[in-house]
């Protein structure tokens, strides 16, 4: 009879079940065993880990190596390798099991590399690796960056100068190049223009290059000529949409220009109310004005000086003084719609004054068109500078365009009008906010954004107030700085300017002036007050009513006026880092 030995059967089964649990030590989460040998534990580019074999690694990365143990520096050095090969030096944590690989020169786009370490000795305690290391990644490919082609002025005249300028949308490690090419009416090669080069070229890590253009100082008046400018042979770069750089030249420096157009229509109850005329600024004294003239180039006619609709009299103009030539059957109704504004105004009446809002307008000096408004021998149906039942006006070198219909059952004058005419209002709310993006916080969005229309010598005469919550009026909140402002400048007063200048990027710059204010309180359900003095002379929103849920309402998001109101959209920025990549940036910064 055979007995069982439960006894050595009972310790060869523990040391089976022991075996066991040792080889499978860390299978549970992919760790490796426990073992005194070099190896390394992890693979990272900006605290992401990586993987052999990553893809779209960027071409100046920091590669981090963590090791099992610390490393003697000069042995790893040595032996650390980069097929392709590259220039790179290593740093190291406190432990020295951190290795930090830095390039120090750019890798190349779209390109497989391999990071190589044989076995040896490479711990700071004699520890010896038993495998070798060998870790695969491809950088990015390379992905041109667009161009934009701009001018520092666009409107300019004999013995004067142009920067022309192409910038990048982000810097690339390529050299950028390209060339000019020069059209339009103008004759370059030193006739009208000449320009200091036709080669651009924008070396790797930068964004943008430059060159002049001067205009020739030839004596005669010939009148307005264009350059037009477009980009050709771009390498390492795209021109996407296809651009043309339109510049303007002129013969000198005007005594009178343009400063307005408009054909207002139906603004009294959407019915009735009729205003045709041309605004024009004078610049510098006239002594006789009988030397100018305008055209109405109807419904896209071709310029014609046999055919100008109106000359001056004879008679004299000072510099500053605005002129007013409006259709005589339409007096009545200017004088009312402007009110005390139309004092500022000289007044010339001319039946002549028949433009549609389609239609082109220019200026004559001797018998030769030296300005025009909308694009002579174009129909304006549709276009940009339309003007139809609404109005243009130049504030500085740029045209202002309310759009179609603005003036359209928008108030019986002026003052009331959701549609002003910038002229008669020396300084006006542009843009309101209460956006909420990913690092806004509670106020970094909040600001109101305000334009003169004029020179003012103290805007301290003008403040800022927020109804909140449709609880009426709180008066003025904020009181602007003792300071001049120049017509055409934009100025804001923010929560938190650090904060918004971030968000709006290079268009914070666009602002001539910045003040900081807690006042700027709202939550996108508050209207906001403008005062001149402690009168209320414009208003976005009703103070009187809560914005939530009313066509105003701007919650997480923004307002801005291109003749009226336009809207972002309740939380339109939400998710969003900066006003550019926002669905719905902020129009001043488009």
């Amino acid at each position: 009879m055979k007995f069982l030995n439960i006894k050595t059967y009972s310790s060869a089964l523990f040391f089976v079940i022991m075996l066991l649990m040792v080889s499978s030590c860390g299978d549970d989460n992919g760790e490796l065993p426990i073992t005194n040998d070099l190896r390394v534990l992890q693979v990272k580019i900006g605290n992401n880990l990586i993987t052999s074999g990553a893809i779209d690694i960027s071409v100046i990365p920091e590669i981090e190596l963590v090791f099992s143990h610390g490393l003697n520096a000069s042995t790893f050095e040595n032996a650390l390798t980069f097929t392709p090969a590259v220039d790179f030096s290593v740093t190291y944590d406190n432990s020295n099991s951190l290795a930090t690989v830095s390039f120090n020169t750019p890798l190349s786009y779209g390109t497989d590399y391999t990071i190589n370490l044989p076995t040896g000795t490479y711990g700071a305690g004699g520890e010896t690796s038993v495998e070798a290391f060998i870790f695969a990644f491809t950088t990015a490919a390379f992905e041109p960056p667009s161009v934009t082609l701009s001018a520092d002025i666009t409107s300019f005249f004999e013995g004067q100068t142009v920067a022309v300028i192409a910038t990048l949308n982000r810097a690339v490690l390529q050299d950028v190049t390209m060339d000019l090419a020069f059209g339009g009416s103008a004759i370059g090669s030193g006739t009208d223009y000449a320009v200091s080069g036709i080669n651009l070229n924008i070396p790797s890590g930068a964004t943008a290059d430059t060159i002049i253009l001067t205009a020739s100082v030839d004596g005669e008046l010939e009148g307005e000529e264009s350059i037009i400018i477009t980009l050709q042979n771009l390498v390492n770069a795209v021109d996407e949409p296809t651009q043309e750089l339109m510049l303007t030249l002129g013969d000198q420096p005007p005594a009178l220009e343009i400063r307005g157009v408009m054909e207002l229509e139906n603004f009294i109850g959407g019915s009735s109310g009729r205003v045709r005329a041309v605004h024009l600024h004078v610049l510098e004294d006239i002594a006789d004005l009988s030397i100018y003239g305008v055209e109405i180039a109807s419904n896209g006619a071709a310029p014609d000086p046999m055919d100008i609709d109106f000359i001056f009299p004879a008679g004299s103009a000072t510099a500053g003084e605005d002129l007013f030539i409006v259709r005589d059957a339409d007096e009545v109704d200017a004088a009312a719609f402007f009110g005390s504004c139309y004092s500022n105004f000289t007044i010339f009446s001319t039946a002549a004054m028949s433009q549609n809002g389609d239609d082109a307008v220019l200026l004559y000096n001797s018998g030769v068109a030296i300005e025009s408004f909308g694009e002579p021998g174009v129909d304006g149906t549709g276009e940009y500078w339309e003007y139809t039942n609404s109005w243009a006006y130049k504030l500085g070198e740029d045209w202002i365009y309310a759009g179609s219909n603005c003036v359209d059952n928008a108030g019986a004058t002026n003052d009331v009008s959701t549609c002003k005419y910038p002229f008669c209002v020396p300084l006006q709310l542009q843009g309101v906010s209460a956006l909420v993006w990913s690092a806004s916080g509670t106020n970094g969005g909040k600001f109101v954004h305000v334009r003169a229309n004029q020179d003012i010598a103290d805007l301290s005469q003008y403040g800022i107030g927020i109804a909140n919550n449709g609880g009426g009026t709180d008066g003025v909140e904020f009181s602007f700085p003792s300071v001049s402002v120049a017509a055409g400048e934009h100025i804001l007063i923010a929560r938190e300017p650090s904060t918004i200048a971030a968000y709006l990027g290079n268009c914070y710059n666009n602002f001539a002036q910045v003040f900081q204010s807690d006042a700027v309180s709202q939550n996108g359900d508050d209207a906001i007050e403008l005062f001149d003095g402690t009168t209320v002379i414009e208003t976005y929103g009703d103070a009187n009513v809560d914005g939530t849920g009313e066509s105003w309402e701007y919650s997480g998001s923004w307002s801005y006026k291109i003749g009226d109101w336009i809207y972002g959209g309740i939380d339109c920025a939400a998710g969003s880092n900066d006003t550019q990549s926002s669905p719905c940036p902020y129009p001043f910064c488009d």
